[in-house]
């Protein structure tokens, strides 16, 4: 099976209420915690290792039978310049889901690569992906090890 590493826009950072797994060396998140700086648009940002997608993506994702995540509540909060930006922008304030990685290294369809918690996707999961905007998010073929 072919897969991609997905790198999505940085649109924020983390939270106070952001907690990491203790045993994971901050490669793992128990609790996610966005603070959005700006808002692009994009169905998928991430601030690592947490990945945030809008509901309209989470549905899809729902009912798309793809392995290797859970969609999960989020915090979501935004920053100063984030209100001011979206204000100038006109941009609403996005319904944000939580998408948990939680797949198997080379064997789900969304996965954390193992060394950097990147997102990895197989073939399958990036077609449906792309019917979404992903905006600059950088996409790349990645070796399955």
């Amino acid at each position: 099976m072919k897969y991609y590493k997905i790198e999505p826009t940085v649109d924020g950072s983390h939270g106070e209420f952001s907690e990491f797994d203790p045993l994971s060396n901050k490669r793992r998140l128990l609790r996610f915690h966005l603070v959005l700086e700006d808002w692009f648009g994009e169905d998928i940002v991430t601030m690592a290792p947490g990945f945030a997608v809008t509901r309209r993506l989470a549905n899809s994702l729902s009912e798309s039978g793809l392995t290797g995540f859970e969609l999960r509540d989020m915090y979501l909060s935004i920053s100063t310049d984030g209100t001011e930006a979206m204000i100038r922008k006109g941009a609403q304030i996005p319904d944000l889901v939580w998408l948990d990685l939680v797949g198997e290294y080379g064997q789900a369809d969304f996965f954390l690569d193992r060394v950097i918690p990147d997102m990895i996707v197989s073939e399958r999961a990036l077609g449906l992906l792309r019917q979404f905007k992903l905006g600059d998010a950088n996409i790349e073929d990645h070796m399955v090890r």
